[in-house]
């Protein structure tokens, strides 16, 4: 259990309070108007209290994904069905709704109240709840795009093989498959009394590392305890990765200036196409 997770409890639950209370009496309302999850589904979505970080950053998000697809060959509107994998309360899937006729957009998530709270006030999105391991609800080749923001950036490595393994399941051969990390970047950012730099050092030469610093109470994001912080390098991710899809770029702080981002796709095998089974 980590101190810092000990020390910080109490004036995480007094933050908590004040953005609930602001949230009752209308302040710091959506600038935009747009639907808003309450101040304890937003802290474990985004790890933010705030209404327009919250929006922003998945309207931010949203836009690089946009961009992201490009990279691949295919503008966003050339997609028929998107898939939000660890999509939460919708913050970044929301942005796409209506974009295009032809798109329909699909979110699922493990934590049944997030979905919940979507289903209720984001219409236009399929949503579903996934289990903690596979499979997803959805037939083999379903999807042409796929993406997962702040998901594998916190798996352990035996479970982030089964759910890429999933991921290949669902997605069609030619599919866009973007999915973020912490690289370099977000490792450097970590306070020294939680990623000393020994343990740096062990990241850089083993290529992945998975700590585990909160349980319990102590765990402020609210999600299961073996949900908790991975770390990646890029050269892991290239060997690693591509036993699964074509690794096409990996964007160093891709997603809001602090998660790296693998633009993949999947290849194309030979008769591949007309398999669309349920799991």
């Amino acid at each position: 259990m980590s101190l810092l997770a000990v020390a910080t409890l109490p004036f995480f639950w007094i933050q908590l309070s004040v953005a609930t209370l602001r949230d009752r009496r209308g302040r710091n309302d959506s600038p935009t108007h747009e639907p808003v999850p309450p101040p304890r589904l937003r802290w474990r979505v985004c790890a933010n209290l705030d209404r327009t970080v919250y929006l922003e950053s998945g309207k931010e998000i949203a836009q690089s994904i946009r961009n992201f697809c490009e990279t691949a060959g295919r503008d966003f509107e050339a997609y028929t069905d998107v898939l939000d994998f660890g999509s939460g309360c919708g913050r970044i899937i929301q942005n796409f709704r209506g974009q295009t006729p032809l798109c329909t957009l699909y979110a699922t998530d493990i934590d049944p109240e997030l979905v919940g709270w979507g289903k209720v006030n984001l219409p236009g999105i399929q949503w579903s709840v996934n289990e903690h391991q596979p499979p997803l609800p959805f037939g083999n080749n379903s999807f042409d795009l796929i993406y997962g923001s702040s998901v594998f950036t916190h798996l352990p490595e035996d479970l982030q093989h089964t759910w890429l393994r999933e991921i290949n399941r669902v997605a069609r051969p030619g599919a866009t498959v973007i999915l973020s990390v912490h690289g370099e970047y977000a490792m450097s950012k970590q306070p020294g009394m939680l990623l000393d730099s020994t343990s740096r050092d062990e990241v850089r030469q083993r290529g992945f590392m998975f700590f585990k610093w909160s349980n319990g109470i102590f765990k402020r994001d609210g999600f299961p305890d073996f949900y908790q912080t991975a770390f990646h390098t890029k050269e892991y991710i290239y060997n690693e990765w591509s036993s699964y899809f074509d690794v096409l770029e990996y964007v160093e702080r891709g997603f809001h200036g602090f998660q790296d981002v693998v633009v993949m796709r999947k290849s194309i095998a030979p008769g591949s196409e007309g398999n669309n089974d349920t799991a």
